[in-house]
């Protein structure tokens, strides 16, 4: 029912960022821009990765340039689980009480719904509808 969808990370330097990506053989394949952010979506194999620029960010803490104080550091981190049917999903998860508030699916920016859950953490999961 599940499969690995995308990793979602936030940089200050998009087009350096994109350049180091192709580099190891990812490519563009989607891309949203507004005001407040773009958002380009690249693609390895069956990997996706979403590499978000916001005008206006928050500098990464010192902690998290350092892998290993930065790897047990509870975060700012997200990742997605493909599926397709997302209320089937949604149905799953609630019967299995994996989910400690409601379950609201979204029509998202780039035209899939999907819905986040937390996990025993509180680190966000998607649950994302592929195609």
């Amino acid at each position: 029912m599940f499969n690995f969808n995308h990793v979602t990370i936030s940089v200050d330097k998009l087009e350096e960022s994109l350049e180091f990506y192709k580099k190891f053989g990812f490519v563009i394949y989607k891309e949203y821009h507004d005001d407040n952010v773009d958002i380009v979506m690249m693609k390895l194999s069956s990997m996706i990765l979403e590499i978000s620029y916001y005008e206006e960010y928050e500098k990464l803490p010192e902690h998290s340039k350092n892998l290993g104080i930065d790897l047990k550091t509870i975060g700012n981190k997200h990742f997605g689980l493909g599926v397709s049917d997302i209320n089937d999903a949604k149905k799953f998860i609630e019967e299995h009480h994996l989910s400690d508030s409601e379950i609201t699916i979204t029509n998202g920016r780039l035209g899939k719904p999907y819905f986040f859950i937390k996990d025993p953490n509180g680190i966000l999961m998607e649950i994302i509808e592929e195609d």
